[in-house]
């Protein structure tokens, strides 16, 4: 009989520590932000998080006013997904700024680098006169998404 109370103090035990071992684990980052150490950010201490901060209303599911961890995973899911999604628009932008490039009688883009960031289309390189640095820059503005154009292109000089 002794045995087996020890045996099922043993299992219940065993059980007991699989369960502590099987929940879930708190985020570094989470606690880290979470200053009063209530589980909880409030508005104030989500502002150290500036991409889940800007997602705050979004994410407060409960509208309590706070994020719990799941919220503000979920805030962390919005800024990544929207940081993503510009990385793509920008590429989107860049590869239209090309072909526009390419497409254009007068210009010769093969030593046109062209790069975006969110929007704004740098235009860097070596082209044979200002006439076609003017031209590169009318045909990047022209295209849908670019918000400006830095024309940072350089005529040739003759030896």
């Amino acid at each position: 009989m002794k045995k087996n109370i020890a045996l099922l103090f043993l299992a219940v035990f065993s059980a007991c520590v699989h369960a502590q071992d099987a929940a879930p684990q708190k985020s570094p980052d989470f606690a880290r932000l979470d200053k009063n150490h209530d589980g909880f950010l409030s508005r104030e201490e989500a502002k150290a998080d500036k991409r889940a901060a800007k997602f705050f209303g979004k994410a407060d599911m409960n509208h309590d006013g706070r994020l719990n961890e799941d919220e503000w995973l979920k805030a962390r899911s919005m800024a990544d997904r929207q940081k993503a999604g510009e990385y793509v628009d920008d590429s989107t932008i860049t590869a239209k700024v090309k072909s526009a490039l390419l497409a254009k009688k007068g210009v010769s883009s093969a030593e046109i680098s062209v790069e975006t960031y969110l929007g704004v289309v740098q235009l860097s390189g070596f082209v044979d006169s200002a006439e076609q640095v003017r031209l590169a820059g009318q045909t990047a503005r022209g295209v849908k998404g670019v918000k400006e154009v830095k024309n940072n292109l350089n005529v040739k000089t003759k030896p």
